[in-house]
């Protein structure tokens, strides 16, 4: 599926089908997993936007957006003037929507404006606030292919570009490897080796001075200095 987001093309690949597979685990009825699966739409593309929306301003190019499986990236061509302060806020800004959004809606909930909702208006907004508050927080952890990991990168590019890569490489293995380890030691198997492929994808993945998007058969694609890693894993 694809269609236009304030003039962005977004394309929805059929694997994001896959957010309902989890909402029946999660919802009793048809309906809930339908808020559930919606949420998860709408925290993702939001999230993307402010990644499309940032890249565009600063007179990016051929900026899009795709949906997949439990995520999504935006590719963009920057201006060959674009530096690393503005590429820093372009990675922030799609947890900084999802965050905005998700604090306005926790908000509401705790005045009591969502009471008397039905039960899949009550789901959209309880999985909204996880996907878009919570995991906006996460994404900005220091790690790659988090956004968290590209903010690090293009800050340490403004103050030793020459050491940026190796070092966030280094910070990201002492990031992922002390989550991974705090994983296993409070029980969550299943986390930590999901925090494994998180780190491994990362570190592969690198940004190097690249001008055109990477190759779209990977999950999560490589990043590169034109791409933000995708929304990953939600």
């Amino acid at each position: 599926m694809k269609f236009p987001f304030f003039g962005v093309p977004v394309s929805v690949h059929w694997s994001f089908l896959i957010v309902a597979f989890f909402g029946v685990n999660r919802f009793d009825s048809a309906a809930e997993v339908g808020g559930w699966t919606l949420a998860v739409f709408v925290a993702v593309l939001l999230h993307e936007a402010g990644h499309a929306f940032t890249a565009r301003a600063y007179g990016s190019a051929d900026v899009a957006i795709t949906l997949f499986a439990l995520g999504g990236y935006t590719t963009w061509v920057p201006k060959p003037s674009m530096g690393p302060g503005k590429r820093f806020l372009v990675s922030a800004a799609g947890s900084a929507v999802g965050i905005a959004v998700g604090l306005i809606i926790l908000w509401l909930g705790r005045q009591g404006s969502l009471g008397g909702m039905p039960d899949w208006a009550l789901a959209f907004f309880e999985t909204f606030i996880l996907v878009g508050l919570f995991w906006g927080v996460l994404n900005w952890i220091p790690m790659l292919p988090l956004d968290g990991g590209h903010m690090l990168q293009h800050a340490l590019t403004i103050f030793t570009p020459r050491y940026a890569d190796r070092l966030t490489l280094g910070i990201s293995a002492v990031v992922g490897v002390g989550l991974v380890g705090a994983a296993f030691y409070f029980g969550q198997a299943f986390l930590a080796i999901f925090l494994v492929f998180i780190l491994l994808s990362g570190l592969r993945s690198l940004p190097e001075s690249t001008a055109r998007p990477p190759r779209r058969d990977a999950k999560p694609p490589p990043a590169e200095s034109d791409q933000e890693p995708p929304a990953f894993p939600i």
